[in-house]
């Protein structure tokens, strides 16, 4: 057996040392736990393995010889898992921790990280500062890596289609641009490309590779946007003049047809497959047809014209409609106009008009006459959600029949549910196509297999993102479906005279004498009015 060394002795007990095992030894009672803890303390190479040893020399004196603790390491090194931080934990004689004692601890320490490959990130000042026993000591510390920032993308933004406020709060709803034009050569959107990120280093040297940002897709159409790169930058133009739309998320420059006078017998008919505008005009007995939106900028409107139709988009005829009993208006979207005068206007969209409709025919989702003297007098009014005027019929008692088809609230609400569903499900399994491209897309050489594979799944994305705007569509609908009265609503901002007639969901109400602002509508099968 080696030399023993003898830690402590008392009269109670003694402390024996042989080679890096400690015993203890106890003669007679007296000795506290606290006592021998502050013996303890004034040793912090001992690391106790045994408190049941102890326990039994103390309380249950005298006691033979036995092992309690070993010696602990003096400069124990621990390393996070992470490898980003390394910690120390002295065990030494408290005297190598001041004077010069400590600047040889100093370089021990230095050579114990270095055992431990601890190369980067060391803190001097940290060990040339106060240190302490039995505690951990932060003294390296790697650098985590920063990560790619994703690319940014801006596009071209569609006006706002909506009515203009002016100052006297009159709302006009002529006052529209339902086509964005641009010139060829005209931006249309860029993408900022995304950055690689910055490698770190763990306290043991190792480059940490960071997680490069996501390189996303710009969507356009590639027969009428053109793309070029620049100093990290690609930018999108127009390949051609025309009108600005979406396809989804897909920004596209359709044909754009600009009459820049009057449609008469030196322009002829217009049947056009694209965006049509009119700065003057459309004489009587004309035809203006479209498969897209079609806006007419005269100030006096148009007269007994023959067909105005979108086949697709919306229309605008800023100046008014005097069809003399003669014009039709067809479109599948939305129409605004500044008044409506004996005409008829078939709209799977909602009709909005300006100032007045007068002995018009009118099918629409939804027609709305609100400004301040709005007013619908005569005609044969037919809409799906709702019918808003300020004013129903006139003085003279003129007939006017305002009809609305109505819906079924709780079949709305389960199909908005199903649709939202829908709609979720499809964003998640874009989210997955949409990762898988851009890792497609990271690789600057791929295989034929590769490239096949980024054109079928980039085909997918964009089929799925066309659904999704068909949906979101249908959810737009029936949302504003959802928010008339009802199933099915007419609302009286002002007044109503006798002489209007007035059928919802096939419940009739005739108004036999004036009445002031109300709204009539479906509830649990009965007309109401609020």
């Amino acid at each position: 057996m080696a030399r023993d060394e003898i830690i402590y002795s008392s009269e109670f007990l003694k402390i024996i040392r042989i080679e890096n095992d400690f015993f203890i030894e106890s003669y007679k009672k007296g000795m506290s736990i606290n006592e021998f803890n502050e013996i303890i303390s004034k040793h912090p190479n001992i690391k106790i393995v045994s408190f049941l040893a102890i326990k039994n020399a103390i309380l249950f004196a005298p006691k033979p010889m036995e092992k309690f603790g070993e010696l602990k390491e003096r400069i124990s090194v621990i390393v996070s898992k992470d490898e980003l931080k390394a910690y120390i934990k002295l065990s030494v004689p408290e005297n190598e921790l001041i004077g010069d004692s400590k600047l040889k601890l100093a370089k021990e320490i230095m050579e114990k990280l270095k055992e431990n490959g601890i190369v980067f990130g060391i803190k001097n000042d940290v060990l040339v500062g106060e240190l302490c026993n039995n505690k951990q000591i932060l003294v390296a510390e790697g650098m985590p890596p920063e990560n790619g920032e994703d690319s940014v993308i801006r596009m071209y933004e569609l006006k706002e289609i909506k009515p203009e406020i002016k100052e006297n709060g009159k709302v006009d709803y002529y006052e529209l641009s339902l086509i964005n034009k641009v010139q060829a050569g005209d931006w249309l959107g860029e993408k900022i490309d995304p950055t690689p990120g910055v490698p770190g280093r763990t306290v043991m040297g190792k480059v940490i590779e960071p997680i490069p940002g996501k390189n996303h897709l710009l969507e356009y159409d590639k027969n009428s946007v053109g793309e070029k790169y620049e100093n990290g930058i690609t930018t999108l133009y127009a390949l051609r003049s025309g009108a600005v739309h979406y396809e989804g998320d897909k920004i596209s420059v359709s044909n754009h047809l600009e009459i820049p006078g009057d449609v008469d017998f030196r322009v002829g008919n217009i049947d056009f497959d694209g965006y049509v505008t009119i700065k003057g005009t459309v004489k009587d007995n004309f035809i203006v047809r479209a498969t897209k939106d079609i806006e007419i900028l005269g100030e006096f409107g148009i007269g007994s014209v023959r067909e105005i139709k979108s086949t697709n988009g919306s229309i605008s005829i800023r100046g008014g409609i005097a069809g003399k009993n003669k014009a039709v208006i067809k479109c599948k979207g939305d129409l605004y106009t500044k008044f409506v005068s004996d005409a008829t206007i078939i709209c799977e969209g909602s009709v909005y008009i300006g100032v007045y409709c007068i002995n018009s025919n009118i099918t629409a989702k939804e027609v709305i006459v609100d400004s301040p003297i709005g007013r619908i007098i005569g005609g044969n009014i037919q809409a799906e959600i709702r019918v808003v005027s300020s004013i129903l019929g006139s003085s003279s008692e003129s007939k006017t029949a305002i009809s609305v088809r109505g819906f079924d609230r709780d079949g709305l609400k389960e199909k908005l549910e199903t649709i939202i569903s829908e709609i979720e499900d499809m964003k998640n399994e874009m989210e997955k196509l949409k990762q898988e491209i851009s890792q497609l897309s990271l690789n600057a050489k791929l295989t034929e297999t590769e490239r096949n594979r980024l054109m079928s799944v980039q085909s997918e994305f964009f089929s799925i993102k066309d659904k999704i705007k068909e949906l979101e569509n249908n959810k737009k609908t029936i949302t504003k479906a959802l928010r008339a009265k009802g199933e099915g609503e007419v609302t009286i901002l002002k007044r109503a005279y006798p002489g209007v007639v007035l059928e919802i969901k096939n419940n009739l109400k005739r108004i036999d004498s004036p009445i002031l602002t109300t709204s009539f509508f479906i509830q649990n099968g009965e007309l109401r009015q609020l």
